[in-house]
Formats: structure tokens, sequence, C-alpha cells
């Protein structure tokens, strides 16, 4: 076990602060930071710790009413967790194989490697802003994650202008952190690490396999590691067991001179041919089915020109909105995007743009524009998916004279809703921007949501 006062300094940092941005409130008052740590050291360090359960499950709408349901941990199990991964995160942050994004790490030794490979890119076509979305559901750092996912948009776009690629696949991994085999994770780890950290992996897969005794009772959990709602550690190792499948796909692409891209589970196939993106796609199957994954045949999509490719992206909507005060290109940016969602010849990434448009300045979109705006931004299929962020820049953009409106359209939606995330953000907002609220129909409506009962 490391020196106390090593442990101490693991955490101070922004981490301590983060876990209070749970939309989960605690029920019992934050204990003062220097005895909870204190205690902590020496539960670890005598043996004594066990992971107890989860304080809620927040349930998320993954996709088409398919719900995704993510634990929210107690403090001492995020900064135990937190504290394994800080520990052996140097170790496997490596390794990293061109063309893939998402593995910053706590301490960032992987970050640096990407950041050396988007300067190779600097003078190639203009570079375009991050969108704004698709956020993961917990991050302790989310200016990390948009500059990671700022950088994987750049490179889809530069490879998708090379003149010899025809033919794009894009395609993620199904139930992807749920269907992680343990004993591979750490038999993986295990031979990266130095031994004097065994007792420190020990202490990690001692928590994997134990947290969720809610549901699996007493036998230990085999498969699937905890996508936690405050926290990037199982983003690092998720990211860690896929890197010998990169190296696997780099070889596989370099066969076919196609190219490939991966930001966490998204994966892109840039291919001369559909011939050669669908073979690559068959060796990947068969590799990830090794470590007891498969790729999602609902979600993989075929793009057969540069043109359909850009326009999913909705590149061109992006290259407009990166200057937010251009008043010119927002506008026309704005018009574009209602009118192609309006036309509905082809999916694009329409909430992806729609949340890079909450960014604007409302004062400077043309009031034709702003009416129509306001009614994508208020349809339900959008608004209940969305965060706390969403309804404060909705708030503060469309209703800051009076936000008596929008209260009554969120409202109209609690009972309707079943997934508890947007009740428990919808209860932080209110809580911040709502004088007066006091919690007690969402709070019954979360308690009749409850995904586990205790």
């Amino acid at each position: 076990m490391i020196a106390r006062s090593k442990f101490n300094r693991i955490f101070a940092g922004s981490f301590w602060s983060k876990t209070k941005e749970s939309i989960v409130p605690f029920d019992a008052p934050r204990p003062e930071k220097a005895p909870f740590l204190r205690q902590l050291y020496n539960d670890i360090r005598d043996r004594e710790y066990y992971p107890s359960l989860p304080r809620e499950y927040i349930v998320f709408d993954k996709h088409n009413y398919v719900s995704r349901i993510v634990p929210t941990f107690e403090l001492k199990d995020s900064c135990l967790y937190f504290f394994c991964i800080k520990q052996l995160e140097k170790h496997i942050a490596i390794n990293r194989v061109k063309g893939t994004f998402g593995g910053w790490t706590l301490g960032n030794p992987i970050k640096q490697k990407e950041d050396a490979e988007i300067s190779e890119l600097e003078n190639e076509k203009a570079r375009l802003t991050n969108s704004e979305s698709g956020m993961p559901i917990g991050t302790y750092d989310p200016r990390k994650w948009s500059e990671n996912w700022r950088d994987f948009q750049k490179r889809a776009y530069q490879f998708s202008s090379r003149k010899k690629f025809r033919f794009f696949l894009k395609f993620d991994i199904a139930n992807f952190y749920d269907s992680i085999n343990l004993k591979i994770l750490e038999d993986k780890i295990r031979l990266v690490s130095p031994k004097r950290l065994s007792e420190t992996i020990e202490l990690l897969f001692h928590f994997l396999h134990n947290w969720n005794r809610q549901l699996e009772r007493y036998s230990e959990k085999s498969v699937g590691i905890p996508q936690d709602d405050i926290g990037d550690c199982s983003r690092i190792l998720a990211n860690f067991y896929l890197q010998d499948y990169d190296a696997f796909m780099k070889k596989e692409c370099d066969k076919r001179s196609a190219l490939y891209l991966r930001y966490a589970d998204d994966q892109i196939i840039f291919a001369k041919n559909e011939r050669a993106a669908k073979e690559i796609l068959f060796e990947a199957s068969k590799e990830l089915f090794k470590i007891n994954l498969n790729v999602n045949s609902s979600k993989v999509q075929e793009f057969h020109s540069k043109t359909e490719f850009n326009k999913y992206w909705a590149f061109d909507l992006f290259g407009l909105l990166r200057n937010l005060k251009n008043k010119k290109n927002v506008n026309w940016a704005i018009k574009t995007y209602l009118d192609r969602v309006d036309s509905s010849d082809t999916a694009f990434k329409e909430f992806s743009v729609l949340k890079r448009i909450l960014l604007v300045d409302a004062s400077i979109i043309s009031p034709h524009l702003k009416h129509r705006l306001l009614a994508k931004l208020l349809e339900p299929r959008f608004l209940v998916v969305q965060d706390y962020w969403v309804f404060r820049k909705l708030a503060e953009s469309f209703f800051a004279d009076d936000l008596t409106e929008l209260f009554k359209i969120l409202d109209k939606q609690v009972r309707f809703v079943r997934f508890n995330s947007f009740h428990y953000n919808l209860l932080k907002f209110y809580s911040k921007h709502r004088e007066g609220y006091d919690g007690k129909i969402l709070q019954k409506r979360i308690k009749e949501l409850q995904p586990i009962m205790k």
C-alpha cells in the first residue's frame, strides 16, 4: 500500500468536487474530505474495504426507447475506483494505435500522443469545431472529452476528403461496457503492469466483481464494467480492452489500402470500394468475438459516396457554426438545418447540430428562424433525452425574461417519460432555476420509476 500522503495527493485535483455533480442527490451530507480519506485509506490497508450497493440506478434512453441502466455509487466506491485507475493508468495507457481516440487518461499520457498525431494535419483542410454533442454519461473532465471528439471529427472529415475513398462503413459494438470479460481484462492489465501493483489490481477487480450485488447477489460478476454517472474510470478500462483489436484492425485496413478510425466503440472504415470495407468488417466481427464482443448489426451504416457520408456527419453545418459570432454563417446554418430536418431526405446528426446551435447568442438569430428553431428545441423527442446543460441553455437563450412557459412544457413531460434520467436532470435544473420549487412531484415520479427495488 502506498504512503498515506501519496494517497491523499491522488485526490488533490478536481475529482473530489466532481463527485458532487451526480444528478442523484446524496441522502446524507457530504463528509469532510480529510477524515473520509483517512478512513478509506485505513480500510484498504487493513483489507476491510467492501463495495456498497449502488445508491441508485439511472435509466437513460439509449435509442428507440431501449434503456441503458447506469449505477451511481457511494462516495467511497467512486474514490476507490478512481484510486485504482490512477495507480494503473500509466501502464494501461500504452500502445495506442494511430487513428483511435477517446483514450485520454486521468494523467494524460495517451492524450499527448494524440496531440502529436493531430499536429501532423495542421495544413490539411479546415478543421471543424466541437459539436458539443454525445457527451458521455459521466466524465471528470468534459474539456478532454470535447477535445477528443473534436479531433475524431476532424480526422473523419479529412479522411473522407481523400480521393481514393469511395465507400464508408460506420459501426459500433453491441452492449460494449456490459460485455467486457473481466478475466480477459484482468489478464491484459497484469501483462502490462509491474508486480508491485498486483495488490492494486486485486483491489480493482474486487470492486468490479462485487459492486452489483443488488442484482448478482453474492455471485461474483464475471462480465461487464459499470458505466457510472460521474467518472472516466470505466472508459479508460474499456479503451485499453480494445487496444489489441485496434492493432488488428489497422493491419487489416493496411492490407486493403483502407483506413480505420475509432472513438470509444464508434468505428469507421474508409475504403476504396464496398468489397474491401465489408471484408474488413467481417474480420472485425471474428476478432471481437475472441474477447466476448460483437458488432451491433442493427447499427451498421453504409455510405456509398463522400457526399452521403459528409451529409450524415453534417460537416457543412458544423463548418458554418465554427465561429458562433458570425451572424451570416450562423443564420445560414440554422436555415439549412431546419430545411434538412423538414425534408427528411436522409439521416444526419440532427441532435448534435441542435446542441451546437444552443451555444449561439440567440440575439443574432433572425426572428423568422428563431420561432422554427425553438419548435425543434421543444419537441419532446429531443427534450426528454437531454440533460441539465440543455435545460439551462434553453432558459438562458430563449426564456431569459420569463421561464414560466418553459416550466409548463417540461412539467407536461414528467408523467409520460419513463426514463428517470430526465426526472433527475429536471430536478437538478429546477433546484437551481425554479424559485420555491419543493420537488415533491418529481421525487414521487422518480420513486415510481425506480428500476431496481431494494
